[in-house]
């Protein structure tokens, strides 16, 4: 008997030492080839997203092996409640924005808030009217300093000023009127018969990269996540849903990978969310000349939906720590649009490639987050209307939007560039995003953070602030070329990067 024990921890510390001895090697190989795996990430064609084939078939991930029937980042834990129309943060901003322009000053009492809607959102979160109220300090801290960084940053406000005046304009238009109407408004025929609705997801799916999306997926519409009390061009809606809103088609582009790298100051989201919104008028378009409905949901603001989850449930990618979808192509690196549609069509079924595993684990863009406010929990440690996530509080993350180094001031995409999964088209990447899914043991996993931690740079989360709040405008990686004044504008550098080449 104790031969057998004997022999039996022997095994056990023999297996014990071999996994090991395969984590040790596979961090070394890794970290050993990330120099060479990112030279290759320099190339433009490693920007995913942007495809050497005409839909990008060489740097797509193949869900079907990992498909499920319940998306494991969408864990029920309570009674499901829909959204409120203040449950949008873009919703309370833009009211109390409106309020003060009529002469209405923010006091530490959001009992004070003139606004129903939003005053009903700070009484259920009231520790976080404290949150809302430094956001307008941070404002007015960014409105006296940022003018004397302009040289610095002039062509990264130009680059962001092109995208923000197309996302503006009126393409698709803005819906007004009951959607009964405004959502048919392209309809000009009768309607064309599909074969089938796996014939129709199809064909929507191809349209969609035609369009120029890199990721697309089609789910059931789910009142879940259809906000209450909300529909663009009608202001005194109710909690009614449109009959003929049956599927959601929803597709993703990514932001322009090398700003990305530098948040805050050098990037934006205006490039992706002008691609997007694009699109979504595009396809809404080409519904309707076929006879279907299509009512385009489009970034920064015009939604009736919350798309993220609704892009979990087709398949697209997982909910990551900061409560954002992450992809398997392009991490959180994604900005969606969505048309809502009456059309017949064969839903995707979610994935589970581990995200929430890998997530449980890494806690790097918590780390890094210049607000503080990614959960660090070892766990999912909230739930939201039902659903069991990482805790986030969006009214923090708000205070570090309205403070960067951007002339609107908008935008941060910290938690966004440090991710692991927001890499390349590099042969690591690929490596990465095919084995950890199948790797049932970790290993792979383990590996991977093992040298993201120790291997690459990242600055403290407090860096990433203005130099007017003690910070020093960081970015995870420094500037592009392109976005560097000096290179091309007659001004004198006073600045230093902070950010090592591709974040070494």
């Amino acid at each position: 008997m104790k031969q057998a024990n004997h022999q039996e921890v022997e095994n056990t510390s023999r297996r014990d030492f071999l996994k090991l001895g395969g984590v040790a090697a596979a961090t070394v190989s890794v970290g050993a080839a990330a120099g060479a795996g990112f030279v290759l990430g320099r190339d433009p064609d490693a920007n995913v997203g942007y495809g050497r084939t005409e839909a990008g078939k060489d740097m797509f991930f193949d869900r079907e092996p990992f498909r499920v029937d319940v998306a494991p980042t969408l864990e029920v834990a309570g009674k499901i409640e829909r959204p409120e129309w203040s449950d949008f943060l873009f919703h309370r901003v833009g009211a109390m924005g409106k309020e003060m322009k009529k002469g209405w000053k923010p006091t530490k009492d959001w009992r004070e808030i003139p606004n129903e809607r939003v005053r009903e959102y700070y009484s259920r979160y009231p520790e976080r009217w404290d949150d809302m109220l430094q956001s307008f300090v941070e404002k007015a801290k960014h409105d006296e300093n940022i003018e004397d960084h302009r040289d610095r940053f002039a062509l990264g406000w130009a680059y962001s000023a092109a995208y923000m005046r197309g996302l503006y304009s009126n393409f698709p238009p803005k819906p007004q009127g009951h959607p009964d109407e405004v959502d048919f408004q392209w309809v000009k025929r009768e309607r064309q018969e599909f074969k089938s609705p796996k014939h129709a997801s199809e064909l929507i799916k191809k349209m969609a990269f035609k369009f120029g999306m890199s990721v697309v997926g089609i789910t059931k519409l789910d009142p879940a996540f259809v906000f209450k009390n909300t529909m663009r061009g009608m202001p005194d809606w109710d909690d009614s849903i449109p009959k003929h809103w049956k599927n959601v088609i929803v597709f993703g582009t990514p932001m322009n990978w090398d700003p990305l790298y530098a948040a805050i100051g050098y990037s934006t989201s205006y490039d992706g969310y002008f691609r997007a919104k694009n699109a979504a008028g595009l396809l809404a378009a080409y519904l309707g000349e076929l006879g279907y409905a299509g009512r385009p949901q489009w970034p920064g603001s015009d939604y009736e939906i919350i798309v993220p989850p609704l892009a979990i449930q087709a398949g697209m990618g997982e909910s990551a720590r900061n409560g954002i979808l992450l992809t398997p192509e392009l991490g959180p690196n994604i900005r969606l649009a969505a048309v809502i549609t009456d059309l017949d069509l064969e839903p995707d079924k979610p994935i589970d490639t581990q995200v929430r595993h890998f997530c449980e684990e890494c806690k790097i863009c918590a780390d890094s987050c210049p607000s503080g406010s990614i959960s660090k929990a070892d766990k999912p440690d909230a739930v939201v209307r039902g659903y069991r996530k990482f805790a986030f509080n969006q009214d923090s993350c708000w205070t570090m939007w309205r403070q960067g180094p951007t002339e609107t001031a908008m935008g941060c995409r910290v938690c966004i560039a440090v991710c692991p999964y927001t890499r390349k088209n590099n042969w690591i990447h690929a490596l990465v995003k095919e084995t950890d899914p199948r790797d049932k043991t970790g290993l792979t996993r383990k590996a991977l953070l093992a040298m993201q931690h120790n291997f690459f740079y990242y600055p403290d989360a407090e860096a990433y602030h203005g130099e007017w709040n003690g910070g020093r405008f960081a970015g995870y990686h420094q500037p592009p070329e392109w976005l560097r004044s000096e290179n091309y504008l007659k001004v004198e550098q006073t600045w230093d990067y902070d950010g090592n080449w591709e974040g070494f």
